[in-house]
Parts: structure tokens; sequence; C-alpha cells
């Protein structure tokens, strides 16, 4: 009778313990789920990912400042940048730029380009609600860019291909990087054809 009652409270003991055990572990994974879905409510608010938007024009500010900041003629700078991205489908969307590049004062750069974009996953992340029809989202695109010095006459003309991932942040700003491949199939004087690889950011206004 004793071992019974004995081998009973051991039993009791155990299965205590195993609840707690249980209980503890239970409330540690609610806590990270919470706190997962906290940092993922944050990121969204940041990135606006449950705002439409079918129009963005946006303005580039960190070339202007790298470029106020920095003294090095060797180094080409966008101290403009402003484009306009429009969609035409959930996933598609076009793309116009116009970009004045500076360096040398000699080596002064105007860019035009046009470009298409798909943005891969957004229509998947529509369905399944994680997301608005909207420019924060991963892209691959092919662009027409036509490069111009008009101080000695030297111009290329170009297809690109570039892989990207473009963010909101908040109501008025937005990063853009992406890299790819330059095809400049048309130039005069010094400006070399062939293929070179292209690596780009930018961060600034958007609304």
């Amino acid at each position: 009778m004793k071992n019974v009652l004995i081998t009973t409270v051991f039993l009791l003991l155990a299965q205590v313990a195993l609840g707690q055990k249980v209980t503890v572990e239970s409330s540690t994974e609610e806590m990270d789920t919470a706190k997962f879905s906290g940092l993922k409510k944050s990121y969204n608010r940041i990135i606006m990912a449950e705002r439409e938007e079918l129009t963005l024009f946006k303005i580039e500010l960190l070339g202007p400042l790298l470029y106020a900041i920095t003294d090095v003629d060797s180094i080409e700078f966008d101290v403009l940048h402003v484009s306009v991205e429009r969609k035409f489908k959930p996933e598609w969307s076009w793309n116009g730029a116009f970009t004045m590049r500076l360096g040398d004062i000699e080596d002064n750069e105007y860019v035009t380009s046009g470009a298409v974009r798909y943005y891969f996953n957004m229509e998947k992340r529509i369905s399944k609600g994680k997301s608005a029809n909207n420019f924060s989202a991963n892209y691959i695109s092919s662009r027409v860019a036509h490069r111009a010095t008009p101080g000695d006459g030297k111009a290329a003309l170009s297809i690109d291909f570039l892989f990207g991932i473009q963010r909101r942040l908040w109501k008025y700003g937005y990063f853009d990087f992406d890299v790819g491949l330059q095809n400049t199939f048309l130039a005069t004087k010094n400006n070399d054809k062939g293929v070179n690889l292209l690596l780009d950011f930018k961060l600034g206004i958007a609304f």
C-alpha cells in the first residue's frame, strides 16, 4: 500500500511538472509568434504594403548629397534623377527616367531611358492578401537607355537587363536597388560598344 501511494505521488508530481513545461513552452511560442507578428506589421507599415499605388513619381536624393559632400572628380554622380512609374497590370509597369550625371566638368552626361518592369511575386502576394497593388516588390526589367555628352558629341544607345528590389519607405520615401547587364549596341566617338556590368542604388522621395 505504501509503495502504491509513493508511486501515485510521483506520477502526480511528474504530471504537474510536465504540464508546467508544456505551459511554459506554449507561452514562449505565443510570445515569439506575437513578436514576429508585431515586427511584420511594423515592416509592412514602413514599406506601405497595404496601400494601393498605381503611379509613382520619384526624385533621387542620394546622388546629389554624395556629389555635394565628395570632392572627387573621377567619380560620376547622378546630381539629378527623376522618373515616373505607372502600373498597367498588377505585376507590370512602365518607367520613364531622366538623369543628369556629373563628374569632371568636361564629362557631363545626360541619360534618358524607358523601361518595362515585371514584379514577379506581386500577383501572388496580392492573392494571398500580403500586399496591395503597389511598388514594394522585386522585379526584372528591360530598359532602353540613351546616353549623351553634348559638349563633345559622344552618344550611346543600350538595352539593359536588370534584376531589382524596390521598396516604399513610409509615405514619401523609396529605395531602388538593381544589378544587371548593359548592352551598348550603338555608339559614337569614344564610347565603346559591348556588355558591361550595372550596379545602382537610389534613395529619395516619391509621391
